[in-house]
């Protein structure tokens, strides 16, 4: 439509002693009925598990110390410390302090996660890890043979001057050790734990049935993994996932690291191996931003199997289960040994956990070190919550063994846990560290605070937002109604076909998914439904060629600013509203010192507001510039991709003699180039846009510019510009 003269880290856990995601010597076969693949023997049996030498739980109901809850940042790995360069070799009976935090670790932090791993042993032996100033707990973290090389995922609690402690019991050691992250104070929802039932996520041996199949690593090479929306783990709000990974059929001395997928390669380590040998290791890493991990192979080939177990949270949202990590006194809370309950070739045993020994009755995981020892068969450990048994696995070991690995266990709704034993007789030692405990969520909170308006006979559709509480919201209406013709939908868009003008008030109550009593917030909205009638139907018969005149004698294209004219346009446009029945658009003084685009703006706005019509939004971005192009084409901007455009032009006499034009001389017979008879499309084009009442997004924009087009002389362009709608 014309006129004549147109016109853009990696978390923390805090643990009351030393804790270790687990080395196992292999890994539960393609299915959880079938035996193991290879095996590892000859350990140097750990401490806590050789006798009854740890503190023994009662059993019995007890309150749960009070211990610090604790929320997980990663890091990207950073190695902290490497004794075969620092000339620090650990000795027999030798023990090493080391600072951790500073820089990257905050003074606050109460544990740290570290890969730690033993090379270059002579004897058979193990580590402990603890906290530095504090008595060496009876405890292993790591345990090997001489001339092994063993990784071990730690996670310790921060002692004097923030530092850890390392013991080796015998021969000699070079240790090796990397940070993953850090456990501090919980001050948001970022950081928080949810406990899985284990799940496999990859197995790249040929007929697993499992993802990546037959995906062998050659030497070099990089398979990425799906993490996000698989094994439980949402598709969206995930920080950091929990993983059991396992190496298996390797042939020759290797590495494995795993790392978020589209980063850069750390110099770091999760996994160790010599030729046939099956290790498996926790890792704890955060995901790239396809929600994938990438795992490398340094030699050899490799297949590699990947487990599940949880995931922590970016504070997006607080999931159902989200927990913070609470310490204790390590305590053992089961021997067979003692009881009598040695498990069989296929048996399962169930343990309370949840309210006994220290750990909380609401307790939804609990960090332990699960120990096979009397074994007389190669078999493995799966440890879950209860139900129909996984396809994972927690340890591995063969005849005569005794193999600890730590476990996080998630907890049944009693809290118990489950532990089955696929092949031969074996005791279960279970030690507990430390447990997770449901965080309180931040309260329910309606984040929408108004509704898009809608023109009456148009289809609607609005969707409610909240955060806090715990997801998913369920939605209703509390009091008031709806526009004829809209309902709200339990989870929370209103939708519809509004079918008759009207402003609607009403509140909508929404109530999250807490258990046993939801929690419960509300909220005032409204939506106003617009005349659907056609706009040429309200427009003037004719134009009011009288006031049209009284401006044209003002103005003209040299004094378009001065008083008079100004006061001129506005004296029409106010007698010209009158007349129609309408209360004039109040003027300021400081009106004329507003940007032209404003002025434009709040002009349109005030002949929809009298027309009981919502006001627009705007401006929109970028639409000054194609205001601006359009003019000097003396065409309609081309939009972005999904919108179309309506647009006017005018001479820029000033703003407010563009209204009036636009809305009272815009018929046949006006300088309106585009009305060659009436009530054709180009008459009255510029009222209906401004007055038009599209059901998707509205957006103003304006600019000024001199231009000039034959056979015109140059002159200044104003333009308003409305966003009709998607495409």
């Amino acid at each position: 439509m014309n006129r004549l003269r147109l016109k853009l880290c990696w978390g923390t856990l805090a643990l009351g002693a030393a804790l270790t995601f687990g080395i196992t010597p292999a890994v539960a076969a393609i299915g959880p009925s079938r035996a193991l693949d290879s095996l590892r023997t000859g350990r140097a049996a750990e401490p806590a598990t050789a006798g009854l030498t740890a503190a023994q739980g009662t059993g019995t109901p007890q309150t749960a110390a009070a211990g610090p809850g604790g929320a997980y940042t990663a890091l990207a790995p950073t190695r902290l410390l490497d004794t075969r360069g620092s000339g620090q070799t650990l000795a027999a009976g030798g023990t090493l302090s080391l600072t951790v935090t500073g820089a990257s670790v905050p003074a606050d932090a109460t544990a740290v996660a570290l890969n730690v791993t033993v090379t270059g042993t002579t004897a058979s032996s193990y580590l402990s890890v603890y906290p530095a100033g504090e008595a060496r707990p009876l405890l292993s973290n790591l345990n090997w043979t001489a001339g092994q090389t063993i990784p071990n995922l730690v996670i310790v609690p921060l002692g004097s001057n923030g530092q850890v402690t390392f013991y080796n019991a015998s021969g000699s050691t070079d240790v090796v050790v990397d940070l993953e992250g850090y456990f501090a104070p919980a001050v948001a929802t970022a950081g928080s734990y949810v406990p899985l039932t284990p799940a496999r996520i990859t197995d790249t041996r040929s007929g697993s049935g499992e993802p990546n199949s037959g995906g062998t690593l050659a030497q070099g090479s990089t398979l990425d993994v799906q993490v996000t929306g698989a094994g439980g783990v949402p598709s969206a709000g995930v920080a950091a996932v929990l993983l059991n990974v396992t190496v298996t059929d390797t042939t020759s001395p290797g590495y494995l690291t795993v790392y978020p997928q589209g980063t850069a390669f750390p110099a770091s380590s999760n996994l160790n191996w010599e030729p046939g040998e099956t290790v498996a290791n926790r890792v704890v890493v955060p995901v790239g931003v396809t929600g994938q991990i990438a795992v490398f192979n340094s030699a050899g080939s490799t297949d590699v199997v990947i487990d599940v177990d949880g995931y922590f949270t970016t504070g997006s949202s607080t999931p159902s289960g989200a927990s913070l990590f609470s310490t204790m006194t390590p305590v053992r809370v089961l021997d067979t040994r003692a009881t009598g309950k040695t498990l069989g070739a296929g048996t399962s045993l169930t343990e309370n956990m949840a309210g006994i020994d220290g750990i909380a009755s609401n307790a939804s995981a609990v960090v332990t070190n699960v120990t096979a020892t009397d074994t007389t068969a190669g078999s493995y450990f799966t440890v879950y919550p209860g139900g129909t048994i996984p396809v994972a696995s927690d340890l591995n070991w063969g005849p005569a063994e005794t193999v600890p690995n730590l476990t996080v266990a998630t907890l049944s709704s009693t809290g118990t846990l489950t532990v089955y034993n696929p092949s031969g007789n074996v005791d279960l030692v279970i030690d507990a560290f430390g447990y997770f405990v449901p965080e309180t969520p931040a309260p329910l909170v309606i984040t929408t605070a108004s509704l898009p308006g809608v023109e009456a006979g148009a289809t609607y559709s609005a969707t409610l937002t909240a955060y806090g509480g715990t997801p998913p919201y369920s939605w209703v209406v509390a009091s008031g109604s709806l526009p004829a013709g809209l309902t709200l939908s339990a989870a929370g868009v209103i939708a519809g076909t509004a079918s008759a003008p009207g402003a609607s008030t009403f509140t909508v109550a929404g109530s999250d998914s807490t258990t046993p009593g939801p929690e419960t917030a509300s909220a005032p909205l409204s939506i106003v439904v617009s005349s659907s009638v056609p706009f040429d139907t309200g427009n003037p018969a004719s134009n009011d060629t009288a006031l049209a005149n009284d401006v044209s004698a003002a103005c003209d294209w040299s004094n378009s600013t001065a008083a008079a004219c100004q006061q001129a346009s506005v004296s029409a446009l106010d007698a010209a509203m009158t007349g129609e029945g309408l209360s004039p658009t109040v003027i300021a003084a400081s009106f004329w010192s507003l940007p032209y685009d404003q002025q434009l703006l709040l002009l349109a706005n005030g002949d929809r507001t009298a027309r009981d019509l919502p006001a627009i939004s705007g401006p929109e971005a970028g639409l000054d510039a194609l205001a601006l192009t359009g003019a000097e084409d003396l065409t309609d901007p081309i939009g972005p991709s999904g919108y179309s455009w309506g647009s006017n032009w005018a001479e820029a006499t000033n703003t407010v003699e563009d209204e009036f034009l636009w809305m009272y001389d815009d018929g046949l017979g006006s300088d309106n180039i585009d009305c060659t008879s009436s009530h054709t499309a180009g008459c009255w084009g510029h009222r209906e846009n401004i007055l038009m009442a599209w059901g998707g997004p509205t957006g103003f924009g304006g600019g000024c510019t001199t231009i000039s087009n034959p056979p015109f002389l140059p002159y200044e362009s104003c333009g308003e510009i409305f966003v009709k709608g998607y495409l």
